[in-house]
């Protein structure tokens, strides 16, 4: 937890211009690593829940749009 706040607050310096890339040393670049890979990994699960959520509710939505509908001409 510790070295995953220290990671993003890195990021954090290498974003904003306090800190460049050749200032860090390969203890850092291989924390800054995780943090990424731990963030895609997240992204990617999000990313199938939203997927997953869409899915049910197009699937919710057609079956609705079944019920409403009885065949007939309007």
């Amino acid at each position: 937890m510790v070295e995953e706040k220290e990671m993003e607050n890195l990021f954090n310096q290498l974003v904003e211009g306090r800190k460049r890339f050749d200032e860090i040393d390969v203890c850092g670049i291989k924390g800054l690593l995780n943090l990424f890979n731990d963030k895609r990994a997240k992204l990617d699960q999000m990313e199938m829940q939203l997927s997953g959520n869409v899915a049910n509710e197009i699937s919710a939505n057609d079956n609705n749009a079944g019920e409403e509908n009885d065949g007939h001409p309007n």
